[in-house]
């Protein structure tokens, strides 16, 4: 499998200078685990799973690694919908995949031109937000901003943020939910290099 998404990560780079994200991971995800079969439905916004193969629900991320601190932040649902705060944790935390499928990145090494992603896939029960004691916070200029979920007993954190749809942001330790496998592209000659 792996050997599979490098080469699609190749053939993207050879095309493209952007990184690959959202429907694009979610696409290169189920050309590989469903052998290239039309079952994916392109786009299809359904709650928390971007992918499904032999029963088993995937939900593709493109998430931030930060290398000093050891963790991975990505973005979840949007809980404009849901009203109160306790209507919103009921949401995010019910059972809308099996597992997660990051394929994240490094803005840091971006930036100095190196492109490199890291794999990393887990379940989803080790992310479990009733777990977190949820409370409004504060703007710089002291309005409600949105609400954060924190607790000393988990290794993960989140945050629901009003200005952006009261969108969902988690932020987990890597080594709570495993060693990513890195994949580095390289513009020269030897364009793929892979370590585990």
């Amino acid at each position: 499998m792996i050997e599979e998404i490098k080469q699609k990560l190749k053939q993207h780079h050879e095309l493209y200078r952007f990184p690959v994200k959202a429907e694009l991971w979610e696409d290169i995800y189920d050309q590989v685990i469903n052998s290239g079969s039309i079952g994916w439905d392109m786009g299809n916004h359904n709650v928390g799973t971007d992918v499904v193969s032999k029963g088993v629900r995937y939900q593709n991320k493109a998430g931030n690694i930060d290398l000093k601190n050891g963790t991975i932040t990505w973005s979840g649902h949007r809980t404009t919908k849901h009203k109160t705060i306790d209507e919103k944790v009921n949401f995010i935390s019910e059972n809308h995949c099996d597992k997660y499928v990051m394929l994240a990145r490094n803005k840091d090494e971006w930036e100095r031109g190196i492109k490199k992603y890291y794999l990393l896939i887990f379940d989803s029960s080790l992310i479990d937000y009733s777990k977190l004691q949820w409370s409004e916070y504060l703007s710089k200029e002291g309005y409600v901003s949105g609400w954060k979920g924190e607790s000393i007993e988990q290794p993960f954190s989140a945050k629901i943020i009003k200005t952006m749809s009261d969108q969902l942001w988690t932020e987990a330790k890597l080594d709570y939910l495993g060693i990513p496998i890195e994949i580095v592209i390289n513009n020269d000659t030897e364009f793929f290099k892979y370590k585990e």
